[in-house]
């Protein structure tokens, strides 16, 4: 038997070739050299007859067929032996990758040559675990190691190589939580035949912590100064905010960052030589007698301020479609000034806008600085990369599995063939997240070359249906209401087709209400809304020590026409007209009622005892401008309404009344995952005709209590009881006001993914006709809610614990709610 076999393992072909051919000679002997020899015979010589492949095999698989390596092999049986085939079907079959260890072994069989090539197959990855850290989940580092495309995928085969990226990437986990002090390495086990178990042993070891944030070096700023700058990393404050403002956690990126915000400060103040060394670190332990406790550093950055720099020249580069005097207009900086380059970078921005604007949305551009130490001037050449002028190719929609595209591109500023605009794209984004079908688009859209043309660029948004369906079947016991059973089902996009659509009916023993409500907001695939709302309602007011009246019930029928037009890109124009049957009918007051009321907590019976039916007959025109982000967790932009019902007059009816409501809301981001939100809202209500007459036997005005303020609630001052507020009179009656304000204020801290917390200070008050608004007699409410949006029904859901600063003697200093929505 002869046998050809590599020296080594896991080795290079070109080393085990060497191997196998040093070997053919040192073990076949002399017969089978001289076999090999005479498969080129000398001149003059006639060929021997060449031996035959009689069998070749496979031996030593476990793991895959035998089949899988002959496909490697081009030696068949029948063939003529032939060694320099052999060595080529050797080399084929160890670039595989498959194997750890290749014999090839030839012996003489009854028929001819037996070729066998014995392998030991490479190990394949059957099992990954990771153990040992608190700090990090497995399932968080298989999505951290997919997106680097670094996982060990099961059914692979084990490299060691990759095993160490994989302890590089978990490393890295740990370090952005600050835990750049653990340690992680991996065990490989041998798991049945073929297989291998990687265990990777995480050890946390301690949290690394900023102790104090120095600076070597600065002269002209002070540590302080410098350490504002910081947004990534905060040394710890004195009052325990760090947490608000950044946090204590040293990781390399968020060093990298600061140290980018510490550089363009310096630029910004005209040091453009400034230089940040690498920080040095020194640590020590927070309790060294307690093991595993947290490791303070401090971090000590060298700096190098060199001197100031004034603007010197300013010369273009690249600019063909603007002339120099337009771009020179948008930097406000003048030869002379001390130099400041973030007026440069927001002249970037600006003209990056303006390029996008008009189709060159691959627009580039960079400040070069030349700095001029004699001279005390800074040079700048504003080089400027155009590109090509690109238009709108094919606009479309995926992920809109319910709605319908049409719904989604009417509310797209884009249209195929124009020019390529990225500020109506930024519009048509910010459309598209107002409508509330979809989860919130965050990244840009798909932006590709087109069919169409070299210069046209189709868009793709991407989008992420989120359920706008509501449905409810069942009962409960309300304070208000009483025990009852409903049934309900509305949704904001009706059978994809962007629709309002709203069903539902009540009955219990106070309460009774029946709805039906369509609208649509591009009736007949026109931009009108058109919309009619049917209802009836009946609810049995009881006297409550919190409440604000006597019992009475109030029944009511009517209907509403809904119609609006879009004015511009983000408002538009409502007018409205509603028909209503009003019925008011009280509880009958007893004299020790009347005789023992409770002082400032219930509306003068007075009010009460003019109960009978009454028509309103009125016209709403509103106009409402939004540019909110989202609507149920908004973080910017802002909502202005105005708006007045017009009831009776010529429109008929029982009353006659104007009431104008003013609303501003604003958004205002502050972090990454902040951001502040206030609304002010003012509203009127002024009778005329025969309903601003006093009544003879009472002396009061004929206006209804029930369209009189009374404020309170959730929805406006979320600590005092609903229908609370409001002024009284000499004996303590509430008796409602014709005018009123309310403030709102909310600062968010997104928390995770739909889970919201925020603080608020709600103030407001009800004042009456003879009246003057005032602050003294303010009632506010403040605290902090938990708001968490439902994944399934898409509606906020609410805990308030509030406190009552201002407050009457019945409401509480402080209290705990459950609600539904949101306040503004």
């Amino acid at each position: 038997m002869t046998a050809r076999r590599d020296t080594g393992r896991r080795r290079s072909f070109p080393r085990a070739l060497v191997a196998l051919t040093t070997a053919v000679a040192f073990l076949s002997g002399p017969g089978f050299v001289r076999e090999l020899g005479a498969q080129q015979p000398a001149p003059g010589e006639t060929e021997p007859e060449r031996a035959i492949v009689e069998q070749v095999l496979i031996q030593g698989n476990r793991y895959l067929q035998a089949e899988t390596y002959t496909f490697y092999i081009s030696t068949k049986a029948g063939d003529r032996f032939d060694l320099l085939r052999l060595r080529d079907d050797f080399r084929r079959l160890w670039n595989t990758g498959f194997l750890d260890n290749l014999v090839l072994d030839v012996v003489d069989g009854p028929r001819g040559k037996i070729v066998t090539f014995i392998i030991e197959e490479r190990k394949r990855i059957q099992l990954v675990d990771y153990r040992g850290s608190k700090q990090i989940k497995g399932d968080k580092i298989e999505e951290a190691l997919q997106e680097l495309d670094a996982e060990l995928r099961l059914d692979s085969f084990y490299d060691i190589n990759a095993a160490k990226k994989v302890e590089g990437v978990i490393r890295g986990l740990l370090a952005e939580k600050g835990y750049r002090f653990a340690t992680v390495k991996h065990e490989a086990k041998v798991l049945g035949g073929a297989g291998m178990h990687i265990s990777f042993l995480i050890d946390d070891g301690p949290k690394a912590k900023l102790e104090a944030i120095e600076f070597v070096g600065n002269e002209v700023f002070s540590d302080g100064t410098l350490r504002a700058k910081m947004k990534e990393m905060k040394q710890p404050s004195f009052i325990g905010l760090t947490w608000l403002r950044g946090n204590t956690k040293f990781t390399d990126d968020k060093w990298d960052k600061d140290a980018e915000s510490i550089r363009g400060f310096y630029l910004s103040k005209g040091y453009v030589q400034a230089k940040l060394g690498e920080p040095v670190l020194s640590e020590r332990e927070s309790e060294p007698d307690k093991e595993g406790a947290d490791r303070l550093i401090t971090l000590r950055i060298p700096v190098e301020e060199g001197p100031q720099y004034r603007l010197g020249g300013l010369e273009f580069e690249g600019l063909t479609v603007f002339k120099p005097e337009y771009v020179r207009s948008l930097i406000k900086l003048t030869e002379g000034q001390v130099y400041d380059d973030s007026k440069m970078d927001k002249a970037i921005e600006q003209l990056q806008e303006v390029y996008g604007r008009i189709g060159h949305f691959q627009f580039t551009g960079y400040a070069e600085r030349k700095p001029d130490t004699e001279r005390g001037v800074v040079d700048v050449v504003l080089h400027i990369e155009e590109d090509q002028r690109y238009f709108v190719g094919r606009i479309a929609f995926t992920g809109n599995d319910q709605t319908r595209d049409k719904v989604v591109r009417r509310e797209v500023y884009l249209n195929e063939g124009d020019v390529f605009d990225t500020e109506m794209l930024k519009a048509s984004i910010q459309r598209v997240n107002q409508l509330g079908y979809f989860k919130p688009i965050e990244a840009a859209p798909k932006l590709a070359q087109s069919e169409l043309g070299d210069d046209k660029i189709d868009v793709t948004f991407d989008l992420e249906e989120q359920n706008r369906n509501q449905f409810t079947f069942g009962g409960g016991v309300s304070g208000i209401e009483g025990a009852f059973l409903n049934f309900s089902f509305s949704t904001q996009n009706f059978l994809g087709r962007g629709e309002t659509f709203n069903v539902a009916a009540q009955t219990g023993r106070r309460s009774e209400s029946y709805q039906f409500a369509v609208t649509s907001p591009y009736f007949l695939d026109r931009p009108i809304t058109a919309g009619i709302d049917l209802f009836k309602r009946r609810i049995e007011y009881q006297t409550f020590r919190e409440s604000s009246v006597f019992g009475y019930t109030d029944d009511r029928k009517g209907f509403r026409l809904i119609t609006g037009k879009p004015l511009g890109r983000w408002g538009r124009l409502f007018l409205n007209y509603a028909y209503e049957i009003i019925e008011i009918s009280t509880e009958e007051l007893s004299e020790e009622d009347l005789l023992n009321p409770l002082p400032g907590q219930v509306v003068d019976p007075r009010l009460l005892q003019r109960e009978g039916q009454r028509t309103e007959s009125r016209i709403s025109p509103s106009y409402t401008w939004n540019t909110v982000n989202d609507p149920f967790m908004p973080s910017a932009g802002n909502r202005q309404t105005a708006s007045i019902q017009i009831t009776g007059g010529i429109l008929g009816g029982d009353l006659d009344y104007l009431r104008p409501v003013l609303e501003t809301v604003w958004y205002l981001p502050h972090t990454r995952r902040t951001s502040l939100g206030m609304r002010a809202e003012v509203g009127w209500i002024y009778p005329f005709g025969d309903t601003a007459k006093l009544l003879p036997e009472t002396g009061i005005a004929a206006l209804p209590f029930y369209l009189r303020f009374f404020l309170g609630g959730e929805n406006q001052i979320r600590g005092h009881t609903i229908r609370s507020v409001g002024p009284r009179n000499e004996d303590g009656f509430a008796i409602g006001g014709n005018k009123y304000y309310l403030f709102n204020a909310e600062y968010y801290i997104d928390i995770y993914g739909p889970l919201r917390m925020l603080f608020f200070y709600d103030a407001g008050q009800a004042f009456d006709d003879g009246d003057r608004m005032n602050l003294a007699d303010v009632r506010t409410s403040t605290g902090v809610e938990l708001r968490f949006v439902m994944p399934v029904l898409n509606v906020p859901f609410r805990l308030i614990y509030a406190f009552n600063p201002q407050r009457d003697v019945f409401q509480p200093s402080r209290t705990f709610k459950f609600a539904v929505g949101t306040t503004f």
